[in-house]
């Protein structure tokens, strides 16, 4: 089972790659994947702070429709 941490670690790696090479829907979406992970992950005792990493795991479904659309269309 692949760790939850370098699942992170690669979202965050992965959108700094994209970001170097222009691609920057692709990139929101990685750290929007990063970031959402990483609160889940280090922050389950706050509940407040859910609805935060729900709208960066939106924000990379978001990216994840755009890209589709765009090779699609």
């Amino acid at each position: 089972m692949i760790s939850r941490y370098l699942v992170i670690t690669l979202a965050f790696v992965a959108g700094a790659m994209r970001v170097s090479q222009g691609a920057w829907v692709e990139a929101a979406g990685l750290f929007g994947l990063g970031t959402g992970l990483a609160i889940l992950k280090f922050a389950p005792g706050r509940p407040a702070i859910k609805p935060i990493a729900y709208l960066a795991l939106l924000v990379a479904v978001l990216s994840i429709a755009i890209v589709l659309i765009r090779r699609f269309y």
